[in-house]
């Protein structure tokens, strides 16, 4: 993320969506959907944060599967980023944004890739995810 640039950010979606990189045994590791079913609310971990684990949408191996698109948010030292793949459109997104001393925490790239229902932001302050 700090040394590609938006090019490159797009090219590794489509490598890592693709799973060009790996054999086919290990590409679908970090996307299958072994954590469906898993996850909820509790007493300490509000729903926002606490996602429930559906077949539509999941954590993988680190990655998030949200409706057949496959979501990775590299986000490093102020250059947080995120990027997308959609297997069955051949379609590849990227977003990359700088942060400053004052912006909001969190992804701030997130809410650019935001057509529902994208899973909230972990580390957003409000409790629907926004920044």
């Amino acid at each position: 993320m700090v040394v590609q640039n938006i090019c490159d950010l797009n090219r590794s979606a489509r490598a890592i969506g693709t799973g060009e990189l790996l054999s086919k045994k290990s590409f679908r590791t970090p996307i299958e959907p072994g954590t469906v079913g898993l996850g909820h609310a509790t007493s300490s971990c509000p729903a926002s944060v606490c996602l429930a684990n559906t077949a539509a949408q999941h954590f993988g191996l680190g990655f998030l599967v949200v409706n057949g698109w496959i979501l990775s948010n590299p986000s490093f030292s102020g250059y947080p980023g995120m990027q997308a793949y959609l297997p069955k459109q051949q379609l590849s997104i990227a977003v990359s944004v700088t942060t400053a001393p004052k912006s909001p925490q969190g992804n701030s790239a997130r809410p650019l890739l935001n057509p529902p229902p994208w899973p909230p932001d972990s580390h957003s302050s409000k409790a629907d995810g926004s920044s």
